[in-house]
């Protein structure tokens, strides 16, 4: 039986992740980031290294995390 390729339902796993998982002590000041790993999730902007307060990129209020907390980077 030849392979039809146009009735072929196989869909493979991706591989990898766009986002890569730090420390939140690890990024540097102006990067975003975000809590989850997913488009979706709500993204921040890492303000200052020594104060920890970041702005929320839609919502311009000021949140404060652990060094501690893991974040997902976009590569």
């Amino acid at each position: 039986m030849a392979n039809d390729h146009a009735q072929d339902r196989y869909d493979p796993p991706k591989v990898g992740s766009e986002f890569e998982e730090d420390k939140f002590s690890e990024i540097n000041p102006g990067e975003i980031f975000r809590l989850h790993p997913l488009n979706e999730s709500t993204s921040y902007r890492k303000v200052n290294d020594l104060v920890g307060e970041e702005i929320g990129t839609t919502s311009r209020f000021e949140v404060r995390f652990d060094a501690k907390t893991k974040v997902y980077v976009k590569s």
